[in-house]
């Protein structure tokens, strides 16, 4: 009877766990998308718990669920340029008009898990213990930016890693938390998410 030969599984270097081709070629393109509007100076390093589950959905699609890409744009009242994107232009358009002047701000959008976790609550915990060290070669070697913002409380544990790693410094943090992206027509969380960022950068007049 031959041998049995074992099988390897791919191991994905952007979430730790066993990968389809599928699976690898999905981060591959997220990838991609990514690098289209990343600055080449990073002025502010925002940093979240995983990306949207569907690659539709992926913040630099742009994302056809809009509720997070507007909210974030809006907080950081990032508008389409008027004078580049016609009225009559459709939303693709004025989409990568507004990840256009993101990135020129330099500011970028990253990860703890470069792969979405379906069951956050119960796997986010574990993402953090086994792919900070990652996290943190990324930020010193990769992203180097001058600043670096958590987005949601699910990140909070993030912030003793990144302090004793020696970049607490770097931190824009709100009462020692994670700023909280505000909800669609959430005027109040939205004037504190602008305040936490203004201690560090200007992201234009006050609302």
């Amino acid at each position: 009877m031959p041998m049995a030969i074992p099988s390897n599984p791919i191991i994905c270097d952007g979430c730790g766990q066993p990968a389809s081709p599928a699976h690898i070629a999905e981060r591959v393109a997220r990838l991609e998308l990514a690098t289209r509007f990343r600055p080449v100076h990073m002025n502010m390093l925002f940093v979240a718990l995983a990306p949207a589950t569907r690659l539709e959905d992926d913040f630099y699609g742009p994302p056809q669920s809009r509720n997070f890409f507007d909210s974030l744009m809006d907080a950081l009242e990032i508008a389409s340029p008027a004078a580049e994107v016609p009225p009559e232009a459709d939303r693709s358009v004025n989409d990568a008009a507004s990840l256009a002047e993101f990135q020129r701000k330099g500011f970028y959008m990253a990860y703890l898990s470069e792969c979405p976790i379906t069951d956050e609550s119960g796997n986010a915990a574990a993402a953090i213990s086994s792919l900070s060290p990652a996290l943190i070669r990324r930020i010193r070697f990769n992203y180097k930016p001058k600043h670096i913002a958590l987005l949601g409380s699910s990140m909070s544990p993030v912030i003793e890693v990144l302090e004793k790693s020696g970049m607490g410094p770097l931190l824009v943090l709100q009462n020692r938390q994670p700023l909280a992206v505000p909800g669609p027509g959430d005027l109040s969380a939205r004037t504190v998410f602008r305040t936490g960022l203004r201690t560090v950068v200007s992201i234009g007049a006050p609302a």
